[in-house]
């Protein structure tokens, strides 16, 4: 494939990256690729039809663009992805394409997108499984003019900031278009002996098969919340932590809460589900998406191959 667009495109084999997706086990069509490797128009106004070719199984595509100042200068970036099943545990079955025209230094650049992709595509699940292949660029051309970004640039913290809010969406999006999913659940953990922790309570609340199922059918069962966090393996004091679902604090000190059902069902009715821990034991905290489980999913991977 880079053989076929290096020369499509009169570049060195080097300057094209190739990235993949489909059944496994089967062999991509090359003839259709190479078909369509001699269709590629290049283009300034695509990027909507870059990032519906690339879905799948996903719903809708997922892209969003940012402009902001570096130096005065106006700087942009941009990204798609795409991805709705086999999503975890660290990107997995999923592809994602960065572009901005920011000056970047290359060592720089390589350390903020493995420091973006950890807190945003390596904190989603959708089903707890994952796939053979996944990718995320980032693409740079220096033409705003900046002079390039390192981390010693009085403005670092602006891209990084920037990098982040798209990484973030881009997964959060992902999450909440998942192969049958209705709701996109957010898990916010604080108080953590260390980010180690937080990571690893957060996750195993998006991953518990129980409680995708209560929260497709609303149900505040926040039992399957704690029962996930005590087997995750994080630090936990028994009579400590605190669990909420919306505004609804239905666990204080390791106990159930006094709290309203009907409030409680209410905090789940809608399309984004928030569930927040205290654990109490330090400063740290994480932030992890998932998605409800639905006999969507179910129908989606029953027929796959057909």
């Amino acid at each position: 494939m880079t053989e076929l667009v290096a020369k499509k495109l009169n570049l060195e084999h080097e300057m094209v990256l190739c990235s993949s997706t489909g059944i496994i086990g089967r062999q991509l069509p090359m003839e259709k690729i190479e078909a369509g490797v001699a269709a590629i128009e290049l283009s300034k106004d695509k990027g909507n039809a870059f990032a519906e070719a690339i879905m799948t199984t996903d719903t809708h595509p997922k892209r969003i663009a940012l402009e902001f100042q570096i130096e005065g200068r106006t700087v942009r970036l941009g990204g798609v992805t795409k991805g709705a099943g086999m999503i975890y545990p660290n990107m997995a079955t999923m592809l994602s394409y960065l572009t901005t025209d920011a000056a970047i230094t290359h060592e720089w650049m390589k350390t903020e997108v493995k420091a973006a992709v950890d807190d945003s595509f390596n904190m989603i699940s959708v089903d707890g499984d994952m796939s053979t292949n996944d990718t995320c660029i980032l693409f740079a051309n220096g033409l705003a003019g900046n002079t390039s970004i390192d981390a010693g640039h009085p403005e670092a913290e602006i891209f990084r900031q920037a990098l982040r809010y798209v990484t973030q969406y881009l997964a959060r999006e992902m999450a909440r278009d998942g192969e049958g999913a209705t709701k996109l659940m957010i898990v916010h953990v604080n108080g953590a002996r260390d980010k180690a922790d937080a990571v690893k309570a957060a996750r195993a609340i998006t991953l518990s098969p129980l409680w995708q199922c209560a929260l497709a059918g609303g149900d505040p069962n926040w039992g399957r919340i704690s029962a996930a966090l005590g087997a995750s393996g994080c630090a936990l004091d028994q009579a400590r932590y605190d669990i909420s679902i919306g505004d609804v604090q239905v666990m204080k000190h390791g106990l159930a809460a006094q709290y309203d059902q009907e409030a409680a069902r209410q905090a789940m009715a809608g399309n984004e589900v928030t569930v927040t821990i205290d654990l109490h034991l330090g400063e740290d905290k994480a932030t992890a998406w998932g998605c409800d489980l639905t006999h969507g999913y179910i129908d989606e991977n029953t027929l796959y191959t057909r």
